[in-house]
């Protein structure tokens, strides 16, 4: 029953341990960075919408930073070597977390705001690289048809740790009243957790269907990733892809930095509030990805799968321009969430699993970071312009709503080619 129930009945013991495994360290790395993100999201309500360019600008420079040094790995190291280093950089980079925000104090942003700024460029990018990491790892061992029936599961312990992550986070804030510093320490050792799942993973994912490259490097140079992009037309509309997904989340996130400083005013109620958004958005996520995801992979098209989150976000927009209150945003964003973690993400892995060793280790870490943080600075200045401007809630909801239909036809692009 229990086999079913998870779409598990057909598959064999290679399948299930691996899949298993890398949940956990998926899991464990979600939870790691979910720990510290209502806190970076507090920093950035305490900025405002016009101080997002400048925090935008930062993430993009720290992923510029990142990407380069572990396009350098990734071309002398086969992934079980250069996977493990990045997360042992990972780790030490939480303690450096840890002792920035111990040294600045709780909400004390403005005694030293420049901590502030490096926290959020530095986290943001280690945001997106080390979720990452674990499809990386994924979609160099999984087949396009593993993928289809057993990525929804590891989304599923995706989620669970986005959850742990945000109500740990929740109640320490609320309840605990323990010091922002301790939450860097507890990323860090989830992040350990993760590094001991890929170890354990490692066996099961090399019986896979005789997919065992973790051997292999993907040699051709420290920019092979980026000519890729430029030549390949697939990689290209992944690209663009990407950035429309960081572009139409910079709407959102406009909204919620306006309208949550606006209502909110103790620092503590900010960063709670946006602990629960992630808390009761998960919570949807994990509902909809044991009952839906499985099922929804291996029946649905994956036009319709990969424009399911670009619609659903004008389905938002139009709701946030009728309507523009904390308590909608906050609906909103966890109703996204759900669309994104249960439904795009796992059809947007996928797309890689046919695809060389270079575009699974290079190009798809290039696109999971710079791309989306591309995609975020360029919103970022867009909603800042808007307002400046003088365009109303109206006027920006419809500018956005226009990028959002351009995503949907990419999507259709890539789902075309399944």
């Amino acid at each position: 029953m229990l086999w079913r129930l998870l779409g598990l009945q057909d598959s064999t013991k290679a399948e299930r341990s691996a899949t298993f495994w890398v949940a956990v360290m998926a899991f464990a790395t979600l939870a790691s960075t979910f720990v510290l993100r209502p806190i970076r999201g507090q920093f950035g309500v305490s900025m405002g919408v016009e101080g997002m360019p400048e925090l935008y600008s930062l993430t993009l420079l720290a992923t510029v930073l990142m990407v380069v040094p572990f396009w350098s790995l990734a071309n002398r190291m086969p992934s079980r070597r250069f996977v493990a280093v990045a997360l042992h950089t990972g780790v030490a980079a939480l303690l450096a977390v840890a002792l920035g925000l111990w040294w600045v104090g709780d909400y004390q942003w403005q005694q030293d705001p420049w901590i502030g700024k490096l926290f959020w460029g530095g986290f943001s990018a280690l945001n997106v690289a080390l979720p990452a990491l674990v499809w990386i790892h994924a979609v160099e061992h999984f087949s396009k048809n593993q993928g289809k029936r057993l990525f929804g599961l590891l989304s599923v312990g995706a989620t669970l740790g986005a959850m742990v992550g945000s109500k740990i986070t929740s109640m320490a804030s609320s309840e605990w009243g323990l010091p922002n510093w301790t939450m860097a320490v507890v990323a860090a050792a989830l992040l350990g957790l993760a590094y001991y799942a890929f170890l354990k993973s490692r066996r099961p994912c090399s019986q896979l269907e005789g997919r065992d490259t973790s051997q292999q490097v993907a040699t051709g140079g420290i920019l092979q990733g980026l000519r890729i992009v430029v030549r390949d037309r697939r990689a290209m509309q992944i690209a663009i892809y990407m950035m429309l997904v960081g572009f139409v989340a910079t709407a959102f996130e406009a909204g919620q930095t306006e309208l949550v400083g606006a209502e909110l005013h103790r620092a503590w109620e900010q960063q709670t509030f946006l602990a629960n958004v992630g808390v009761y958005g998960n919570g949807l996520v994990l509902v909809l990805q044991l009952l839906c995801t499985g099922r929804l992979m291996t029946r649905m098209a994956p036009m319709a799968l990969l424009s399911s989150l670009p619609v659903v976000s004008i389905i938002g927009l139009v709701l946030y321009a009728v309507a523009p209150t904390a308590g909608v945003i906050f609906v909103l964003q966890v109703v996204r969430r759900g669309a994104n973690y249960a439904i795009e993400k796992p059809a947007r892995e996928v797309l890689y699993t046919p695809l060389d060793l270079a575009t699974k280790h290079k190009v798809k870490f290039l696109l999971d970071t710079f791309a989306l943080r591309l995609g975020d600075l360029a919103g970022a200045f867009a909603q800042v312009w808007l307002r400046q401007i003088g365009l109303g809630v109206s006027g920006i909801v419809t500018i956005t709503i226009a990028f959002a239909l351009v995503w949907i036809a990419i999507a259709y692009l890539l789902g075309r080619r399944g």
